[in-house]
């Protein structure tokens, strides 16, 4: 019996190991990461509104807006906290603000009748 050695590959045989080029998971890679601030400037916005005009809407919308955006906006995290904190004083601003009108105008209903 004779021994007979393995074929040697032949130049340009072998092809090196090149890695694969684009996604890999068969388009299923993750979103990229969002550069959009629109919903922390509008949470900003109406935060800031309910304060200079207090309506409960401005400042619940204002809150819920920059909370979104802070979960979904890490470029506009810093707007998003400051209009979480104008929508919430916008909203105590509310509770204050509305009992000093109504009693305010009531008072002045009852001074004009002048039935004091």
């Amino acid at each position: 019996m004779t021994y007979t050695p393995p074929e040697q590959p032949q130049q340009g045989g072998y092809q090196p190991y090149q890695p694969a080029t684009g996604n890999q998971y068969g388009g299923y890679a993750a979103a990229p990461a969002s550069t959009s601030k629109k919903l922390s400037m509008w949470g900003l916005i109406l935060g800031i509104s309910s304060i200079i005009i207090p309506i409960f809407l401005n400042a619940i919308a204002g809150g819920v807006l920059s909370g979104i955006g802070l979960a979904k906006e890490p470029q506009g995290r810093m707007m998003a906290i400051w209009g979480i904190v104008t929508s919430v004083l916008g909203f105590i601003w509310g509770f204050i603000f509305w009992p000093i009108v109504v009693f305010g105008l009531l008072f002045a209903a009852i001074a004009e009748s002048g039935a004091y």
